[in-house]
This record gives C-alpha cells, sequence and structure tokens, in this order.
C-alpha cells in the first residue's frame, strides 16, 4: 500500500473526495491514488456540513484505497490509521494535538482538521474507501472562533506540498502497521484521543450531561462513563459540548 503513489493535482474542484468517486467509478486510479486541490467550491465535512476553506491555503486532499477481501469490521482502524497519521504529521511541524472522537483533529481545543470517510461495502468486505482530509495550514481568519490552522498556531508560513508530502509518509508508516499489528493501531489512537479520562459536559438525545471518555471498542463506538454507568454510543448519538 502506497499512499500517494499517483497524485492527482488540481486547481479547483467542487470535492476532492467527489473526484475521488468518479475516479473509482471509471476505474481510472490505483490503489493509494490521492487527489490535492488548492480550492473546493463544496468541501463536505461531518453530518453533511460544509467545509470552509480559503483558496490556495489549505491542505485539501483525498486517498483512495482499494482493499482486497477487507472485512469491514476493520473500518474503525482506517479511521484510527489517518487520525494518528495527522497527528503525527503535526507533531512534525511541532504542533501538539488531540483526536476528538472520531476523527476531528485538535489543537489547544480548537478544530485544525476535519476528517470524511467514505465506503463502499459489499457483502461484508470494504469495495473502496475514500479517505477526505482537510487540514488548516496557512489560513488565519475563520467564520467561527472554534478553528485554528498550523499558522496560528506556529507563526509560520507554511508550503502546502511539504504537508501533504509528510502526511503521505505517515500515512504510509501508519498503513505498515495496520496490516501487520491492527491492535497498536488502536492503542495508540486512545493515547491521542481528546478528553479522554476527563469529566466534560456532553449532550445525548437533547439532555446535558456530565460524562467521562473511557475507551472506544473494536467497532469505533465510543464508551463513555456517566453517574457510574458505562454506555456505549455510534457517531451522531452524542454531541461534544466542550470544545
Amino acid at each position: 500500500m502506497f499512499f500517494g503513489n499517483e497524485i492527482f493535482r488540481l486547481d479547483r474542484v467542487d470535492s476532492t473526495n467527489n473526484f475521488a468517486a468518479n475516479l473509482i467509478s471509471s476505474q481510472l486510479c490505483q490503489n493509494g491514488t490521492a487527489i490535492l486541490s488548492a480550492e473546493q467550491t463544496a468541501g463536505r465535512g461531518q453530518r453533511d456540513q460544509v467545509w470552509e476553506s480559503e483558496s490556495n491555503c489549505n491542505l485539501l486532499c483525498s486517498y483512495i484505497l482499494l482493499p482486497d477481501n477487507v472485512s469491514v469490521e476493520l473500518l474503525p482502524y482506517y479511521n484510527w490509521m489517518l487520525s494518528l497519521a495527522l497527528i503525527e504529521t503535526l507533531q512534525f511541524f511541532n504542533v501538539e494535538a488531540k483526536i476528538k472522537w472520531p476523527n476531528d483533529i485538535f489543537v489547544n481545543g480548537k478544530k485544525i482538521c476535519g476528517v470524511l470517510l467514505e465506503n463502499q461495502i459489499s457483502e461484508g468486505l470494504i469495495k473502496s474507501m475514500i479517505l477526505g482530509v482537510g487540514l488548516n495550514v496557512n489560513q488565519t481568519e475563520f467564520k467561527i472562533d472554534s478553528a485554528t490552522s498550523l499558522k496560528l498556531e506556529t507563526q509560520i508560513d507554511f508550503e502546502i506540498d511539504k504537508v501533504f508530502n509528510v502526511l503521505n509518509e505517515a500515512l504510509n508508516k501508519w498503513a505498515a502497521i495496520l496490516l501487520s499489528d491492527p491492535e497498536v493501531i488502536k492503542e495508540e489512537y486512545l493515547k491521542s484521543l481528546y478528553l479522554l479520562n476527563t469529566n466534560a459536559q456532553y449532550k445525548i438525545e437533547g439532555r446535558l450531561v456530565i460524562g467521562c471518555i473511557k475507551s472506544v471498542n473494536h467497532l469505533g463506538q465510543l464508551l463513555l462513563s456517566i453517574d457510574g454507568e458505562e454506555k456505549l454510543f455510534n457517531h451522531k448519538e452524542i454531541e461534544f459540548m466542550h470544545s
């Protein structure tokens, strides 16, 4: 598995994930193909949110994976792998980050990177995966005050290509670990989990509660302790109120 072995460089696109999906359906890509764009006109985030990104300022890319007989049960591990690669990329540039479950990347309580994974599944096997990344690099003004960037954190201008190359290397490293010992991926993901073993406020079914993140299970569900009782949550069943 070689992330970035083939690269499509675009000046402008609606969404790198959409471009990747078209490549897959047209069979015009390799395993590990990357799509890199200077601008997205309709970038997407989790929960169908729009991903805000200033042109030529950020790392906007998607990776294509064409797994061979990989069980759908391994989907969470690919999410963890990508999250760890992003954490390592930021560390390379002397920025310490945490993973806000399931895969937002946070620095000093603010979001610096969003991830959007889209999969094609058939008969319990992963046929294709698209790993979408929106990493704030040189943008310094955002419509929301809960966002940050590499430049805001370091006061340094970065070359987008350099950040992209570091991410490719990190992805290839963690992909090799995933293939050889998946449980290492889970252990390292937990070590970087935002608010782990910390009491914080969450919204569950419209109700505010105080809970404490204890772990993530093999299905990627969040294990939260509320009033001494441990409960599991899927994505979209719980909202972080502490950020």
